[in-house]
């Protein structure tokens, strides 16, 4: 209802394009959510910078794919179409694109920087996964946090609970869209 002064926030959006992404609508879940993000921010005239990843093996091991899908100075009107392309395949190393975003979103004069990621479960690739990760994750959202950066870990899926233990009171629950702009 009342947004900072004009030039005060954007927001940046990260999501989770691993395999697992792929069943249960989940992936299309999140697609609409970001278009739904970005429809909203330019309406109000938000900068905001959406982003995907994962993991490419086959490329390299242990590699993380950044996709942007609209970046805060639009380059082009094709967000929209970029968007539509949001897919899953792959692992997810979510700290590697954590800081990648946050250190974007420091590079903004605006005074409040949102920071939104949404996944459907804990961090998990070759040698990335379990509690060594989760602790990472842990240390990345507490870094950005003193930084002035505000966290939202937007979950869907069934690892609700373990996203909501590894982002505390930044979590919050995606799994029904309709509850959204409640939420």
């Amino acid at each position: 209802n009342r947004l900072p002064s004009k030039s005060g926030l954007c927001v940046a959006f990260l999501l989770d394009e691993s395999g697992s992404m792929g069943s249960h609508d989940r992936i299309t879940n999140v697609r609409a959510t970001a278009i739904i993000i970005q429809d909203f921010c330019k309406k109000l005239k938000v900068p905001v910078m959406i982003t995907g990843h994962h993991t490419d093996y086959l490329k390299r091991k242990n590699s993380v794919v950044i996709n942007s899908y609209a970046e805060f100075e639009q380059i082009d009107q094709d967000d929209s179409f970029r968007l539509m392309g949001i897919s899953a395949g792959g692992s997810n190393r979510d700290g590697c694109a954590i800081r990648y975003v946050c250190e974007r979103l420091l590079k903004r004069e605006e005074e409040v920087k949102l920071f939104i990621i949404a996944s459907d479960g804990q961090p998990s690739d070759g040698g990335y996964f379990g509690e060594e990760a989760e602790n990472d994750l842990r240390s990345i959202k507490q870094e950005y946090q003193r930084k002035g950066i505000i966290f939202v870990a937007a979950a869907i899926g069934d690892d609700r609970e373990k996203i909501q233990s590894i982002y505390g009171d930044s979590f919050c629950d995606i799994s029904d869209l309709k509850k959204l702009p409640v939420i």
